[in-house]
């Protein structure tokens, strides 16, 4: 192992959604992901194009933003090292659902969805460590997609 898996090794260990897992699974999941690094305004991906990977920041920040046309954004949520996203293509092979963009310079880690369910499929105990995880991450934005909603309704209660 050089240092380079090493520093694969220590970011999956300090991402949520793989803390869970022991050394030999980390070291097998490592050998999936492959880096990608983006210049700052850069597009990671657009929303409505077809999710095939999920990423993971390793440094800098990503913007997760929806687009009404090129020049009007809608800033979602700002990621940072350790954090997740594209995630939802894991489950279902439908178009994005937002623009992520580099906000800053950023290095990326990359899984595809065929490579990260051959993992789950071939590690079961690892598999449903990394589910919970992403069903708890899933949750927490749907919750916070709720309450914004609830709030959005509240303020057009009163026009």
């Amino acid at each position: 192992m050089d240092m380079k898996d090493d520093f694969v090794i220590d970011m999956l260990k300090h991402a949520a959604i793989f803390e869970d897992l022991d050394q030999r699974s980390l070291h097998e999941l490592s050998q999936l992901f492959v880096e990608r690094v983006y210049n700052e305004g850069e597009v990671i991906f657009e929303e409505e194009s077809i999710g095939t990977s999920m990423m993971i920041v390793m440094s800098g920040k990503v913007r997760i933003s929806q687009r009404e046309d090129a020049q009007t954004e809608e800033a979602l949520i700002m990621l940072k090292n350790g954090d997740v996203f594209g995630e939802m293509c894991l489950f279902e092979g439908l178009p994005r659902s937002a623009t992520a963009i580099a906000h800053s310079n950023v290095i990326l880690l990359e899984i595809r969805r065929e490579e990260f369910i051959h993992f789950i499929l071939a590690n079961s105990e690892s598999g449903v460590h990394i589910l919970m995880k992403l069903g708890r991450i899933l949750s927490a934005r749907l919750r916070e997609a709720d309450l914004k909603l609830k709030t959005f309704v509240k303020l057009t209660q009163w026009n």
